[in-house]
């Protein structure tokens, strides 16, 4: 129970706080957009939790993984913009971008804590192990998020802060390769490598890699293909914006 516990907050607590982390690294004055967007984010994982009975059967029983997948998808789209919008402004506006990409990273991952969290408190197995563990996976999120803003906000340069947020987003938002194989609508394909002898899936340091930077001992065609297509894309869609400016910006300019 206790490193159950732990884990649980390795795999879907920790993605929240390194988010945070990396973000106010971007741009330090988002504080009041990122505690909405965290609540927001919370609120509709409280809502999803308690709708599961019904979302859970719909789409040929796919109605849950198709509800992340939407808001990952979502959350890539806002992340483009909102990366936009920092290298055009100089991060001195964040707007709708920013406040969607968290909330739908937030909910992603709080669902599945809430999941595991009312299952075990709910049940005569809630004992002080639990507690402890709570108290353990808390501290380590809490460590970890802080060594990494230092260590983010240390960069004198932006493009690695930025490269930083990356590599995380696309992270996050590759596990929708995983999602659609689950659900059948893309067909399991061969595994390009395995590392699961240095470094497996289900182990400590597999979760905490996988956080970071969305390690996979064993990736799919379609999850390396996702992963390298949102790690790049800020880059591709802020040269696509770069040539076509919001028509507002061009009735001013005449």
């Amino acid at each position: 129970m206790l490193i159950n516990t732990v884990i649980l907050f390795i795999r879907d607590t920790l993605p929240v706080f390194l988010l945070v982390s990396l973000v106010l690294a971007q741009a330090s004055h988002i504080t009041r957009m990122l505690t909405l967007a965290l609540i927001s984010g919370l609120i509709l994982a409280m809502l999803t939790y308690s709708s599961l009975g019904t979302l859970s059967p719909m789409f040929n029983g796919g109605g849950f993984e198709w509800l992340k997948v939407v808001a990952l998808v979502v959350a890539w789209g806002a992340f483009c913009e909102w990366m936009r919008r920092l290298s055009a402004m100089h991060g001195t506006q964040t707007g709708w971008p920013f406040y969607i990409l968290v909330t739908m990273i937030t909910l992603v991952n709080a669902v599945h804590f809430l999941i595991y969290s009312f299952a075990y408190w709910s049940s005569q197995q809630a004992d002080m192990a639990l507690m402890v563990g709570t108290v353990i996976g808390l501290g380590i999120s809490c460590s970890v998020a802080v060594l990494l803003f230092v260590a983010v906000s240390a960069m004198q340069r932006q493009w690695p802060k930025r490269a930083m947020l990356s590599v995380f987003v696309a992270g996050q938002v590759a596990s929708v390769a995983v999602l659609l194989e689950q659900i059948n609508v893309l067909t399991e394909s061969s595994r390009l490598w395995d590392t699961s002898n240095w470094v497996a899936d289900d182990s400590e340091y597999g979760h905490l890699l996988n956080v970071l930077f969305g390690y996979e001992a064993t990736p799919s065609a379609a999850y390396v293909l996702v992963y390298l297509l949102v790690a790049l894309s800020p880059v591709v869609y802020g040269l696509i914006a770069a040539r076509f400016p919001p028509v507002s910006s061009v009735a001013r300019s005449l």
